[in-house]
């Protein structure tokens, strides 16, 4: 049968009539054509909402020396903070630093407990950083004679959420 000159594709058969058509309307190259901007979007997303490294790798790296405890009155109460340093030896900064404080008695027993997120807080890499952590204290000055903190967590300062 006779095919019409201008046709790209046979009305019979439906084969294509040159290599190019044959190319530009095969549809694996449509299927790859909706491929790649979800590619590209994932990997825009991927770089969006990257979390970073992960203290918990990092957490022996953290470590808290020279600590003491400072008492204080505010009009909504007794206050109890630790002032000290943080040595972080690792190569990651990190930020939104969580305090974890034990606070003990003359004869190492616990009678207080605090945790605190600190949004500010920033701990550079390979850096030495001063840090307070203040909590309403509930019971007697004496009984707060030795302060145990640790960082329990932190988030890469690299990621964005």
């Amino acid at each position: 049968m006779e095919i019409p000159g201008q046709a790209r594709k046979c009305p019979y058969c439906h084969q294509f009539q040159d290599r190019r058509s044959t190319i530009l309307y095969h549809p694996a190259l449509h299927i790859v054509a909706a491929l790649v901007p979800m590619l590209v979007m994932s990997v825009i997303f991927a770089n969006i909402f990257d979390t970073g490294e992960k203290y918990e790798h990092y957490r022996g790296q953290i470590a808290v020396a020279d600590c003491h405890i400072v008492f204080g009155d505010t009009k909504s109460g007794s206050t109890v903070a630790v002032i000290g340093m943080i040595t972080n030896r690792s190569q990651v900064s990190w930020k939104e630093v969580q305090f974890h404080v034990d606070f003990l008695d003359a004869g190492g027993k616990r009678v207080d407990v605090g945790e605190r997120e600190d949004y500010s807080f920033r701990l550079p890499a390979g850096e030495n950083t001063a840090f307070k952590v203040s909590f309403r204290r509930e019971f007697p000055e004496t009984n707060y004679v030795k302060a145990l903190v640790h960082v329990v967590g932190a988030k890469d300062e690299r990621a964005r959420w």
